[in-house]
């Protein structure tokens, strides 16, 4: 059975290379168009199953009735994802995300949710989540309809699993909404823009001012793209910088930055279900977001031998923790 479970969007993903962003009413050119799969729930977990191998990573979404999903499922089985918990649902497309990515590797996504959006507590429901939790060590929620991510959140919280949850989209509902759920997770994944609308701020010290600790989770990750990340322990007022992949030391370079956060998210629910301690996963996490960088596909996190080659070159260059922790306040 899963030791991960991965429940979030699958999405078909278009992607146009223009040389930059344009501006309101400005038309631009694509140097190339690409389709791939993609959806930050299915990247996740195609994320978690390349380091973890075969039928250790289950996923819970929801696809329409059309060719997409068809290739969704073949493709999710090829990367050896248990899809047996996506389900299809009648009247729905599924879900199509349209992506522009510039010179630079930055990108703006207009997403059409499709049956992304219609899934819902019935297809979660307690039989289905107790046997997909069974010999399940992590859960991470990306960004399921928010009665979805609250009925996960009991189930696993009820086994005492770990839970990593970026919230996303679902960051519009406010913090008064998410506070309750997010106090029952391991940790609390936001890049920075989603830290600014849910705290008024995406400072880690004016974040630790404006949260209670008994409201945040263990653990507040702060996502800083190519500054790393940063990791909150509010309860234990410590902060720790998650250093970024020296890409143009180890003689890479950026391609695209979509798809990073969750090839980041899955890294770290891998590593956390091998065992292995929460920085040094999020180290490896660090890495692997990295690496999908340095690739045009929305899939481009690496497997584990190729992420552990690069850490160990990397090591060399000084891609550390820092020795020692800072406050939060």
């Amino acid at each position: 059975m899963a030791q991960v479970l991965v429940c979030g969007a699958i999405n078909w993903d278009t992607t146009c290379f223009v040389s930059h962003l344009p501006a309101p009413g400005e038309e631009v050119t694509c140097s190339s168009v690409s389709e791939v799969s993609g959806g930050t729930g299915a990247y996740g977990a195609v994320a978690a199953a390349r380091l973890l191998g075969p039928g250790r990573v289950s996923l819970l979404a929801a696809l329409g009735q059309d060719s997409i999903a068809r290739r969704q499922l073949d493709l999710l089985r090829t990367e050896g994802v248990s899809s047996d918990a996506v389900v299809r649902l009648k009247g729905q497309s599924s879900g199509h995300a349209y992506i522009l990515v510039d010179s630079t590797g930055q990108n703006t996504i207009a997403s059409n949710l499709g049956a992304n959006a219609a899934l819902d507590v019935r297809h979660a429901s307690y039989a289905r989540l107790s046997s997909l939790l069974e010999d399940c060590t992590c859960v991470v929620l990306t960004d399921p309809p928010l009665a979805v991510a609250a009925a996960v959140v009991e189930a696993a919280s009820a086994r005492r699993i770990s839970i990593l949850w970026d919230p996303g989209v679902l960051v519009s509902h406010g913090w008064d909404v998410l506070a309750s759920l997010a106090a029952h997770a391991d940790s609390l994944v936001l890049n920075e823009a989603e830290a600014e609308q849910l705290y008024g701020t995406s400072a880690p010290g004016e974040i630790a001012k404006r949260v209670s600790p008994t409201t945040i989770p263990s653990c507040l990750l702060l996502k800083q793209g190519g500054r790393g990340s940063v990791l909150l322990e509010i309860r234990g007022g410590t902060s720790l910088h998650i250093p970024s992949l020296p890409l143009a030391r180890l003689g890479l370079e950026v391609v695209s930055a979509v798809g990073c956060g969750d090839a980041f998210l899955g890294a770290y629910a891998a590593y956390l279900a091998l065992g292995s301690e929460r920085r040094h996963a999020l180290l490896m996490a660090s890495a692997a977001g990295g690496l999908n960088a340095t690739r045009p596909e929305t899939r481009g996190g690496p497997d584990r031998k190729s992420l552990e080659d690069t850490l160990h070159r990397a090591a060399r260059l000084g891609f550390t923790l820092p020795r020692s922790e800072g406050s939060v306040g």
